[in-house]
């Protein structure tokens, strides 16, 4: 299964010789499968923000399954991938006079990082998380709606992430590749894809949108809270736990098809016709709920509080309800 070379090193050639011809594809969708990147892996530009960089670099361990190679550790990238550290992609902002942790950058931070995973104007982009579970899952959701934010279409997840490009028996590369600075520009700054603290304050007091929970039920209930946040959820806000995005199969979690969402959606009571604002503890588990209700769902008026209840909890007065009220 050590195909590397083979692989790798035509798309570097390639990359070199500026033979860009990724620029008149435009992907499938918001998701793609290990079948269609392994066909294009010469068209885009691969970024995987599945892990530490020395999980990036580490074989994948495989056993023989009735004569297939099965992996039974996940690691290892797509070949010609970029390297994306979680921990780097978010920053600390002044938020009115709060230090906020875990916010977008600002649109000249984002593309100094962008352009050093060596992004170029027009490429199109497809992102590689771990796929072993939602919150890993969520990394690369947060990534993609950063991307969003700053003006980038033309881009897609691998739907099942690493664990599923393994299963289906692609090649795993270990190298660590230098990079060349791109070109990548943002060209946006969608607000209308954002929710912040005023918006959110304002919702809370007239009730003129629907609040998405995101967060794992026993925080939703404040059965568990988390360092300097406020016990429960916003008032009238209803729980999609992380366990609901993506499958439990076993192999890899993958993201399940619009009707499924449609219908647990309806199930939760996130079916008024409101306006969504997707929510967390910092933006992360969120951008997951955010990427199912606006790009899956399609869902385009549905945006991502970013500072979340991390944010929300630094207003005194602030209003929450708090089923398990604990604190009291």
């Amino acid at each position: 299964m050590k195909m590397t070379k083979f692989v790798f090193v035509p798309v570097l050639a390639a990359a070199a010789l500026g033979m860009h011809s990724a620029y008149a594809l435009d992907v499938p969708g918001p998701l793609v499968d290990p079948a269609w990147l392994n066909a294009h892996l010469k068209d885009v530009k691969v970024l995987q923000i599945s892990g530490p960089m020395a999980s990036f670099t580490t074989a994948p361990n495989y056993k023989d399954v009735n004569g297939k190679q099965v992996a039974t550790t996940v690691s290892g990238h797509v070949p010609g991938a970029s390297f994306v550290d979680f921990e780097k992609i978010r920053v600390t902002r002044d938020e009115n006079g709060k230090k906020v942790k875990g916010m977008i950058p600002t649109k000249e931070e984002f593309e100094k990082l962008a352009q050093a995973w060596g992004i170029n104007k027009g490429e199109p982009i497809i992102i590689v998380p771990k796929g072993l579970s939602t919150p890993d899952v969520d990394e690369a959701t947060r990534l993609y709606w950063q991307f969003k934010f700053y003006g980038q279409d033309n881009m897609a997840i691998l739907n099942g992430g690493m664990a599923q490009w393994l299963a289906d028996g692609m090649p795993a590369a270990t190298d660590n590749p230098a990079v060349a600075p791109g070109n990548w520009v943002a060209t946006a700054e969608r607000k209308n894809i954002l929710a912040t603290y005023e918006q959110v304050k304002h919702a809370v007091e007239h009730g003129n949108v629907e609040f998405a929970d995101a967060r794992p039920s026993n925080q939703f209930m404040g059965v568990f809270t988390k360092k300097d946040e406020l016990s429960g959820h916003l008032p009238g806000a209803k729980n999609m736990p992380p366990d609901l995005l993506t499958t439990a199969d076993g192999s890899s979690a993958r993201f399940l098809p619009k009707e499924s969402y449609l219908s647990m959606m309806k199930t939760v009571g996130l079916n008024s016709g409101k306006e969504i604002i997707d929510y967390c503890n910092t933006g992360h588990l969120a951008s997951g709920l955010w990427f199912v209700t606006h790009e899956i769902v399609g869902d385009k008026k549905a945006r991502l509080y970013d500072g979340s209840i991390l944010e929300y909890s630094m207003y005194e007065g602030a209003k929450m309800n708090d089923p398990a009220a604990l604190k009291k």
